[in-house]
């Protein structure tokens, strides 16, 4: 028999694990590959600023998960030349050097690195897509084109071609420095877990939660929060030395439950032998499910805040009209209501100037002006029951917030901007006022200067109708025909605007304060979400606003969506790899086990107990994580809903558990028969 059929030989007889390595690297390219698709695509650039907070923290989530599958790809390329040592040691013992065995063995590699990588670079976009259009089902999106991101396949190629190469020579050493000897001993070699003991366990268990709080108390602090990311790293380390010492959870049981420890003695021997190997598969799957609960709840967060914003708005509806031309009045709207079958009450309205202001900061050099609505405080006082009182060279500034900054007010004296007869004037800054529910935050406006009457009214007689409106604010019944009155009023609307928006509408009023203005129209349809986003005088609605905030954010709860499917099913994948290469390693233990004695259903127990180990410590251990990471996470933001994320939290945790309940139902009674077949088939 020559050597090439000998090769043929062994290759045939050991199909399944170059199929399952070259599934690995399907996987760890393919996932990659996909998320980069969409991250890089024009459909995340061209919403999310690519400087902007969401998007970096989105790149940041990349390149965690790109670590758990380059962690997973090696990892694999480990379990591999473990089950290739046979074969290997076939080839020395016909007196072949150890160099051309590496030959050999890179040869296969390449082939199916090759195929695996090329078959996960091709598989990216149609799994991208298939993502994109199964959130889709259930997201709504206007603009709901996929489009390739070009940059996430080239990544996916870099990744793939790097570890191609790294792998090949890692493969190469490792390979020349074997003997037959070695060779031998490795199937029986114990890698247990060095300087293990039950105490680095409590630590590492006190650890995780201990460096959330720390992040906590530091974040919230001036002087601290540049080390705030340091506690981070404490609950990280926490969680590996936690994984490292769970394979010798056997010392604890032995000490505490004896009799226990001796039924399962043959398991905890099994994975405290094997203890290095579990660390790895155990530690990044925990990261990765940690990683998708709190993407989720993170990011979801701001859905979840914005929700309740709306649901508490003191009116259900918010309307601003124009002066120029044909008018949107309060009798034009009580019709419409009526014709809707909605009553309305608690009527205000405010008519409101736009002039400019100049944003005024601590450094002089920064100031800019920006456009500003002013109403008079007779309107303020009857919209928010309080009885103020301006001078007329004065002025007060309010915000529809409990904490508002005020940094663009931080002179004693606004300048003010009149465009039409095109003079500065200042005013004496009176009052600084924040307070929530005067009117609806979630609306275009919820900030304005106040002035007395007597100067609102001067002013309002140099102005052209183009910078004068009045705002409507008021509540309706029967909220369940919100959106047929919305429609009414927006077609009465864009008539009035004949079917244009005015982008640069507030803009107008500094255009001699800026060097690069120009009056910018868009046509209403084809830009509707655009309208319903940034266009003021789009009329708001309660009850259809939400609507409007998660089409608007469509793109956001896609991505983060994404990002924790790609995440679990890593983790996913990595916890199957593991306990496909631990039955396969311990097929001999079993083997000499029963030889001894044990019994089969014995024998089917440890492999569940295995395989119930690699599938639940992680989900336990990265759920638990997260729900706490996220609740300490939002304390130290400026979240207000707090109790209701983490429930949201808890109960994402709960459907993960049950999603791999569910997967290991399935696998261990797959796994378990078909090992115990083999081992009993060898007898």
């Amino acid at each position: 028999m020559t050597l090439n059929e000998i090769t043929q030989k062994l290759i045939r007889q050991n199909k399944s694990r170059y199929i399952l390595f070259g599934l690995s690297i399907c996987f760890a390219v393919a996932m990659t590959g996909a998320y980069g698709v969409l991250l890089f695509s024009r459909v995340i650039t061209d919403v999310l600023m690519t400087d902007g907070s969401t998007y970096i923290i989105s790149l940041g989530m990349y390149g965690i998960t790109m670590i758990g599958i380059i962690v997973f790809l090696f990892y694999a390329n480990a379990i591999y030349i473990q089950l290739q040592m046979r074969e290997i040691g076939v080839y020395l013992s016909l007196g072949l050097p150890p160099k051309s065995v590496g030959k050999i063995q890179n040869q296969q590699l390449d082939i199916t690195f090759l195929i695996g990588g090329v078959i996960g670079l091709v598989s990216a976009i149609p799994f991208s897509f298939g993502i994109w259009s199964l959130l889709s089902l259930f997201i709504s999106y206007t603009d709901g084109t996929f489009r390739v991101g070009g940059k996430g396949l080239l990544i996916a190629g870099g990744l793939w071609i790097l570890a191609w190469v790294i792998l090949r020579i890692k493969n190469a050493v490792h390979i020349a420095r074997l003997d037959v000897i070695r060779i031998l001993r490795s199937s029986s070699e114990s890698e247990e877990v060095k300087g293990s003991h039950p105490i680095l366990g409590i630590i590492g268990l006190i650890a995780v939660p201990l460096g959330l709080i720390l992040f906590n108390i530091t974040a919230v602090s001036y002087w601290l929060k540049s080390f705030s990311v340091l506690f981070l790293g404490v609950s990280v380390i926490g969680m590996y030395i936690l994984t490292a010492q769970i394979t010798s959870m056997g010392s604890v049981i032995k000490r505490f439950f004896p009799n226990a420890y001796r039924k399962g003695i043959l398991f905890y021997n099994l994975v405290r032998q094997k203890g290095n190997q579990y660390i790895l598969s155990l530690f990044v799957s925990s990261l990765l499910i940690t990683l998708t609960v709190f993407s989720i709840c993170f990011n979801g967060s701001i859905f979840l805040e914005l929700y309740y914003s709306i649901k508490e708005e003191p009116y259900d509806y918010a309307v601003l009209a124009g002066e120029s031309g044909e008018k949107l009045d309060e009798s034009r709207i009580r019709s419409f209501a009526e014709e809707s079958g909605i009553s309305l009450s608690e009527w205000h309205s405010l008519d409101m100037l736009l002039l400019g202001r100049e944003h005024q900061y601590m450094d002089a050099s920064r100031n800019e002006w920006a456009p500003e609505i002013v109403v008079n405080v007779s309107d303020f006082n009857a919209l928010s029951g309080m009885n103020l009182s301006v001078p007329d060279d004065g002025y007060i500034y309010f915000q529809d917030s409990d904490n508002a900054m005020f940094q663009t007010c931080s002179e004693d004296r606004g300048m003010f901007y009149n465009p039409c007869v095109k003079e500065d004037f200042t005013l004496q800054k009176i009052e600084l006022i924040s307070k929530e529910s005067i009117l609806n935050q979630t609306a275009k406006i919820n900030s304005f200067a106040v002035v007395s009457d007597d100067t609102f009214y001067r002013i309002s007689d140099t102005l052209d109708a183009s910078y004068k409106m009045t705002y409507y604010l008021f509540r309706g019944s029967n909220t369940e025909n919100s959106s047929e009155f919305q429609k009414r009023l927006l077609a009465e609307i864009v008539a009035i605007n004949k079917g244009q928006i005015f982008v640069s509408w507030q803009d107008q009023v500094i255009k001699d304060k800026t060097g690069s203005y120009e009056d910018i129209y868009i046509p209403y349809d084809g830009n509707e979400l655009y309208a319903a986003r940034w266009w003021e005088f789009y009329p708001y609605a309660k009850q259809t606003e939400i609507d409007v905030q998660m089409e608007a954010g469509a793109v956001y709860l896609i991505l983060i969506f994404f990002i924790a499917i790609i995440s679990f099913v890593s983790a996913t994948m990595i916890m199957g790899l593991k306990i496909a290469g631990t039955i396969m390693q311990d097929t001999e233990s079993y083997k000499r086990a029963m030889y001894l004695g044990l019994k089969e259903n014995d024998l089917k127990k440890i492999i569940r107990k295995q395989i119930g180990l690699i599938y639940f410590f992680p989900v336990i251990c990265g759920c638990v994580t997260a729900s706490f990471m996220i609740n300490r996470f939002m304390e130290a933001s400026s979240a207000t809903r707090i109790f209701e994320i983490t429930l949201v939290a808890i109960g994402l945790s709960l459907i993960i558990f049950f999603m791999q309940l569910i997967i290991f139902f399935f696998l261990q009674k797959k796994l378990v028969l078909s090992t115990s077949g083999i081992i009993y088939e060898s007898r």
